[in-house]
């Protein structure tokens, strides 16, 4: 009797062991997987804010139906103020407006800036960062009337080309627009939109806009059998961010181009960009 006790006895203790060990195996595991996450990047904190101007330019910044401002530009450039250090707060005015915001302080930052000596004397400008060029658009199955033209023969004709306000366009249609003998066939407008709608109504012969641009709107507005493209395509440089000099400091506009270049060299820049090719 002694020994069956005592067996039984020895049984109990090695089933109470085990079940302990089973019971607590979990938690071991458990310890091991928290150990093995990897630490939480800390925000960066936020050292400054700037207000952003933009116009309705789209794909490149619009409004959402939500109120929100999205588009290529937007995106890229609130990438960069999120590696900076910066928050926005987004402000929309027309291009001549803004222009004057940079002037007076009111509007900190612009983006797809062209940089000129006249805007230098009031603008800080940030390495540049994207290609600009612009396509010449025409009414449907007019483009052949044009063929092998280049733009300075196209209007020595009855011809009206629509662009828009204080937009630059590269050296060779500044020049034309500053002669006296085509200054007048360029017909300036406040918004690039209103270039479609004056196109459709014969209110000018062809327009310039990025091709980006121009394929966006013509999609939304159902224009495909109304409007095309010419062949002419027109390289105006590269644009940059323009910084107010009354408002922001050169230290700002440095974190910005430190921001520009992580993003190219991440792949981020480029995962933006590709989101928006048509």
């Amino acid at each position: 009797m002694k020994r069956k006790f005592i067996f039984s006895l020895l049984s109990c203790l090695t089933l109470l062991l085990v079940s302990c060990n089973e019971s607590t195996e979990p938690a071991k595991t458990e310890a091991k997987q928290t150990a093995q996450q990897p630490p939480q990047k800390k925000p960066k904190p936020i050292t400054c804010q700037l207000n952003m101007g933009w116009d309705p330019w789209e794909p490149y910044q619009y409004l959402t139906p939500e109120d929100e401002v999205k588009g290529l530009e937007i995106e890229l450039v609130s990438a960069m103020a999120k590696e900076a250090g910066c928050q926005l707060n987004f402000v929309q005015k027309n291009w001549m407006n803004l222009l004057n915001g940079i002037r007076n302080g009111s509007i900190d930052i612009l983006g797809g800036a062209s940089k000129t000596p006249s805007r230098e004397k009031f603008a800080i400008f940030s390495d540049e960062y994207r290609q600009e060029s612009f396509v010449l658009y025409v009414r449907k199955n007019e483009s052949e009337n044009y063929l092998g033209k280049t733009l300075r023969e196209i209007l020595e004709g009855n011809f009206k080309v629509g662009v828009t306000e204080n937009y630059i366009y590269g050296n060779m249609v500044t020049t034309l627009q500053d002669s006296e003998a085509f200054k007048n066939k360029f017909v300036s407008v406040p918004t690039s939109e209103v270039n479609f709608y004056n196109l459709v109504q014969n209110q000018i012969d062809g327009f310039l806009e990025d091709p980006f641009v121009a394929g966006y709107t013509i999609k939304r507005k159902g224009l495909q059998g109304q409007i095309e493209a010419h062949p002419i395509k027109i390289h105006s440089g590269d644009v940059a961010l323009m910084f107010s000099k009354k408002s922001v400091k050169p230290e700002t506009v440095k974190a910005f181009n430190k921001a520009l270049h992580k993003l190219k060299q991440s792949g981020d820049y480029q995962k933006i960009l590709n989101k928006y090719s048509f």
